[in-house]
C-alpha cells in the first residue's frame, strides 16, 4: 500500500521538482551541453502528443514539438520558476500551435481541424494549468508595482498555492476578514489590466 500523498509530502515533491527545474536551466544557460538533452529526452513525448491533439497531423506535429524546444531553448534566460519548467514548455508549444493556426490556410492543417478535437481530461487539466500560470505571472508583475509586499504574499498564497482563507489567516498573522479586504483589493488592483483574471482566479479558489 502506497503511503497517502499529504499537502506537506506534495509541496516537499513540487520544492524538488522546481529545484531540479532550476538546475537543468542554470546548466543549458552555463553552456553543459547535456543539459537541454536532458529536458528534450524528458518532455519531448508530452510535448509532442500535446501538439498532435491541436493539430491531427503526425507530420506537422513533429515540425511544431521541435519548434517548441527551439523557442524553449531560446527563452531559457526568461526562465523563473514560478511554474514548472513542464508546464512553462506547454505554454509554449501552446502559443507555438496558436501562430501555426493563424498564419497558415486551413487545408494545411490535415484531417483534423484543431477546433474540433476534443481534449482528453489530462488535456485540459494542462490547458487550464498553462493559463493559470501565465494570468498569475502576470499579476505578479502587477502587484509588485502596486502593492505591498505582505498583500503580495496574500495573493500569492490564495491564488498561487490554493491555500484556504483560514489557512492564510494563521500563517499570516491576520483576521479572516482582514485576508478577505486584502484579496478584495489586489483584485480590483488587477481587473483593469488582466481581463482573464476572474475565470482563472475562480477556478483556483475552487480547488483550495
Amino acid at each position: 500500500m502506497q503511503p497517502q500523498r499529504t499537502p506537506q509530502n506534495r509541496k516537499q515533491s513540487t520544492e524538488r521538482d522546481r529545484a531540479r527545474d532550476r538546475e537543468l536551466v542554470d546548466r543549458v544557460l552555463s553552456g553543459d551541453p547535456l543539459a537541454f538533452s536532458q529536458i528534450y529526452d524528458d518532455y519531448f513525448t508530452r510535448v509532442y502528443a500535446f501538439v498532435l491533439k491541436r493539430v491531427g497531423d503526425p507530420a506537422e506535429a513533429e515540425d511544431l514539438a521541435q519548434e517548441t524546444f527551439v523557442q524553449l531553448y531560446r527563452s531559457l534566460p526568461s526562465f523563473e520558476g514560478r511554474s514548472s519548467l513542464l508546464t512553462w514548455t506547454f505554454g509554449i508549444a501552446h502559443n507555438v500551435c496558436f501562430r501555426f493556426f493563424r498564419h497558415c490556410s486551413r487545408w494545411m492543417v490535415g484531417p483534423k481541424d484543431a477546433r474540433e478535437l476534443d481534449d482528453s481530461p489530462v488535456e485540459s487539466t494542462i490547458e487550464r494549468t498553462v493559463d493559470a500560470a501565465r494570468v498569475l505571472d502576470r499579476c505578479d508583475e502587477i502587484l509588485a508595482e502596486n502593492r505591498r509586499p505582505a498583500h503580495q504574499q496574500i495573493f500569492h498564497l490564495r491564488y498561487g498555492e490554493s491555500h484556504s482563507i483560514k489557512a492564510i489567516a494563521e500563517k499570516v498573522g491576520k483576521s479572516n476578514e482582514a485576508v478577505k479586504v486584502s484579496l478584495r483589493r489586489s483584485r480590483a488592483v488587477l481587473s483593469d489590466n488582466v481581463p482573464e483574471l476572474e475565470m482563472v482566479l475562480e477556478n483556483v479558489a475552487q480547488s483550495a
